[in-house]
C-alpha cells in the first residue's frame, strides 16, 4: 500500500462518493480510474452504475440523464411505468411515446430513453432534470443520501421531497 496525499476538497468528495454505499476509498479510486476489479457488492446498485466506466463515458448532461432515466427503467420497470402514469397534468417530462410529449408544447424536443420505449423531454436545463431525476427516485423508494448523491451529477445540490411512504403515512 502507498500513502498519497490530498487535499481537503478532493478528501470531501471521495467521501461522498464513498458513504452510504459501504465502499472503500480505494474502491472508489479504482472505480474513478477505470481499473478492473471484482464489484464490490455495493448497498446501492445505482452507485456502482454511477461509478462504472459505461456511465463514465458520457459527458453531457443530456447523455446522463437518458442513461440515469434507461438504468431506472429497466431495474424498475414497474414504478417507472407507474410514475409516468402518475403524470397526470402540466408538462410532460416522460411519457410512453414522443407524441405525448409534443402535445404539451410544441418546442419540446424528445429523445428515446435508451433500451426502452419510453420518451424524455430534453430542452430543459440541467437543475430541471436533476429536481425530476429527484422525483422518479423518491417515488420508486431510494433513499435520500442515495437521491442527492445521484443528482449532484448535473452540479445541484437536491433536498429530497418526503417519500410517498411517508406521504401516505400522515
Amino acid at each position: 500500500m502507498k500513502t498519497i496525499e490530498i487535499s481537503d476538497e478532493v478528501y470531501l468528495a471521495m467521501q461522498r462518493l464513498a458513504t452510504g454505499f459501504h465502499r472503500s476509498p480505494d474502491e472508489v479510486l479504482a472505480s474513478l480510474l477505470n481499473l478492473s476489479r471484482p464489484a464490490p457488492g455495493a448497498a446501492e446498485p445505482i452507485a456502482a452504475f454511477v461509478l462504472s466506466s459505461e456511465f463514465r463515458t458520457k459527458f453531457t448532461d443530456a447523455d446522463k440523464y437518458l442513461a440515469l432515466l434507461g438504468w431506472i427503467a429497466a431495474r424498475h420497470a414497474a414504478e417507472f411505468s407507474e410514475f409516468i402514469l402518475s403524470l397526470s397534468s402540466g408538462r410532460k417530462y416522460l411519457s410512453m411515446t414522443r407524441e405525448e410529449i409534443l402535445d404539451t408544447c410544441r418546442h419540446n424536443q424528445a429523445r428515446q430513453i435508451p433500451g426502452t420505449h419510453y420518451w424524455a423531454i430534453m430542452n430543459i436545463d440541467s437543475a430541471t432534470k436533476s429536481r425530476f431525476l429527484s422525483r422518479v427516485l423518491e417515488f420508486i423508494g431510494y433513499r435520500p443520501p442515495v437521491i442527492e448523491f445521484v443528482c449532484s451529477l448535473f452540479g445541484t445540490r437536491i433536498a429530497p421531497r418526503r417519500s410517498r411512504l411517508a406521504a401516505l403515512v400522515h
